[in-house]
């Protein structure tokens, strides 16, 4: 289905717009059964980018701190730390479903 305000195509069952976050009208939505939360959860766009970015932060913190960049360092920690903390919230409350 495609969103009103921005004109993405969106997946079907969705209740907000994943790249502009508007709310889809019901009658633009298909009401879907959902096999299980975990797929809910992982077609949902911000859980595999705080994922994405928890890892990389880990990782980048982990370079830096071998080449001796702890500035550098330090802002790897907290991008990670966020990516981290957006995934548990994620993981915790996720998106309803249709």
């Amino acid at each position: 289905m495609l969103c009103p305000a921005c004109g993405r195509e969106n997946r079907d069952g969705a209740r907000y717009c994943d790249s502009c976050g508007r709310p889809l009208k019901a009658g633009d939505r298909a009401d879907v059964d959902v096999p299980s939360p975990l797929a809910e959860l992982m077609t949902f766009d911000w859980t595999m980018r705080s994922l994405l970015a928890g890892i990389g932060g880990v990782v980048g913190c982990l370079v830096s701190v071998s080449l001796g960049a702890y500035g550098v360092a330090v802002l790897f920690a907290l991008i990670a730390v966020a990516g981290w903390g957006t995934f548990l919230y994620l993981v915790r409350n996720p998106p309803a479903s249709g």
